[in-house]
């Protein structure tokens, strides 16, 4: 599983480099799209829970459910590298002014101040790993940055303010 993903990662990121990935968009239910994400990582990681918020009413949005499925993947993926099997990690799903916000957000280590500015970077790690987080080498956070600029959205990640863990959140038109 894990180098199937990084085969498809690395696949689709040379694509998108070289603008040869094309967009399948079409209305999907993100409800739908974030419950393939969730079980996708769920049979990947199953001592880690995910609590899903998501709003009643039917969000519907132009988009490649493939790909964003995989902005969810990589960013829950990143999520579980740096938390604990008991530490929370929450989706979160709201409608803004300028389209649809996904927020993925763990309890984790937290990302280093140093690190803020140069996480979305192509084969970028954080030295702020703990003892038993699993390495990576840097191209999740950067192919669900492309992604998300591709449909048109913005990413962004930070601290959480009032306690530890991240928070990386994309918006959608």
């Amino acid at each position: 599983d894990w180098l199937r993903s990084l085969v498809e990662n690395i696949l689709n990121l040379t694509k998108l480099q070289e603008g040869r990935l094309i967009l399948n968009k079409e209305s999907e239910a993100v409800e739908e799209v974030i419950e393939s994400a969730v079980n996708h990582i769920s049979r990947r990681a199953p001592e880690y829970y995910i609590c899903v918020k998501i709003p009643d009413e039917l969000l519907l949005i132009s988009m490649d459910a493939k790909l964003i499925e995989q902005v969810i993947i990589n960013l829950l993926d990143n999520a579980i590298k740096h938390s604990n099997p008991e530490d929370e990690i929450t989706i979160k799903v709201e409608k803004v002014k300028n389209g649809v916000k996904f927020s993925v957000i763990d309890n984790g280590e937290g990302i280093l101040e140093e690190d803020v500015n140069k996480i979305f970077n192509m084969f970028y790690t954080s030295n702020a790993h703990s003892v038993d987080s699993k390495p990576g080498i840097g191209l999740g956070l950067t192919i669900c940055e492309a992604i998300v600029k591709a449909h048109g959205g913005i990413i962004e990640a930070s601290n959480k303010k009032d306690s530890k863990g991240a928070i990386f959140s994309f918006t959608l038109p």
